[in-house]
């Protein structure tokens, strides 16, 4: 289990620090985030193929139809966190808008039950610091209504929240899966149904990039990088830690209790915090007020989660 959580944390940073690597040689958030996708397949594909891995079976066409829901909004929370995390400042800033997301969950669950599903008194009171924390974080202790109105109208506050909503509304769709579509489909197994999302996100995606970023500006921005070896390792890098992360997540949630998942969500943000700061740096700082509304906020989380099990 400690391997699992080292692995966890270790891809998590990893993606986040050689995103912003490769960010830097190529500004171009749809054609790097569908080579992202794809990626992945390297680590994937070869386990099934040496049938170390029962691979999904999608033996209908209906099958595909019942997963493009949740694919599409895998796709929209996927390209949208891409984009944000490539505006100047946009890797730290992210992960502090995606603090909100139980507030985000609490929300979306209200709204998809028609007003029925509402948080217990205690469980619901614990996302006022998750909300307050994520205010002050973004706005860097400046509560002032101009200052609060220019940090969450900026492109990348609206993408990262766009990307939080998104996952929100997958989580609540995969839930809703029939037993029976997931066996005869193979998708019990949790990283089963993570590399079809990913697969199919990516077709999706290869299939829009020309549309968003021309196919001449790909090649011209692609021919200007210096140093295209650095770039291949990156990129290599960041498309494993991408898929490895989100697998070993998966594996994590599967095997705790939803408190200790909690607990491993606010250290990974942590972690991802503290790796931005020291291994990036520059517009990824960390400021004292960044930091103490970040501790806010993923407290805020840890509380939540807590009280929502304990169903107070």
């Amino acid at each position: 289990m400690l391997l699992l959580f080292v692995v966890w944390y270790g891809t998590s940073v990893s993606y986040n620090v050689y995103n912003k690597k490769v960010n830097n040689d190529l500004l171009l958030p749809w054609t790097m985030g569908a080579a992202q996708l794809v990626i992945g397949m390297i680590y994937v594909v070869p386990l099934f193929l040496l049938s170390l891995r029962k691979p999904p079976k999608l033996t209908k066409i209906s099958h595909i139809l019942d997963l493009m829901p949740i694919v599409i909004l895998n796709t929209i929370g996927h390209i949208t966190a891409v984009i944000a995390m490539s505006t100047p400042g946009g890797g730290s800033f992210t992960h502090v808008i995606k603090a909100s997301e139980p507030l985000v969950q609490v929300l979306v669950q209200f709204v998809w039950s028609r007003g029925k599903t509402v948080p217990k008194i205690f469980t619901g009171l614990c996302l006022l610091p998750v909300t307050y924390g994520v205010a002050y974080a973004a706005t860097s202790g400046n509560l002032s209504v101009d200052s609060m109105a220019k940090e969450f109208t900026s492109d990348a506050a609206k993408l990262a929240m766009a990307s939080t909503i998104a996952f929100a509304l997958r989580s609540l769709l995969r839930k809703e899966l029939p037993k029976q579509f997931k066996d005869e489909t193979n998708l019990n197994d949790a990283a089963n149904e993570h590399f079809l999302s990913t697969l199919l996100s990516f077709v999706l995606l290869v299939v829009a990039v020309p549309y968003v970023e021309e196919v001449s500006t790909i090649q011209k921005a692609y021919h200007a990088i210096s140093d295209k070896q650095t770039f291949y390792f990156n990129l290599l890098v960041t498309g494993l830690s991408f898929y490895l992360y989100n697998e070993y997540q998966n594996m994590v949630l599967s095997k705790l209790g939803a408190v200790s998942c909690a607990v491993g969500n606010t250290l990974k943000r942590v972690a991802i915090f503290v790796g931005l700061h020291f291994l990036i740096g520059g517009k990824e700082t960390l400021t004292p007020q960044k930091v103490v509304g970040c501790v806010i906020a993923v407290g805020g989380c840890l509380t939540f989660a807590i009280c929502d099990v304990k169903k107070i």
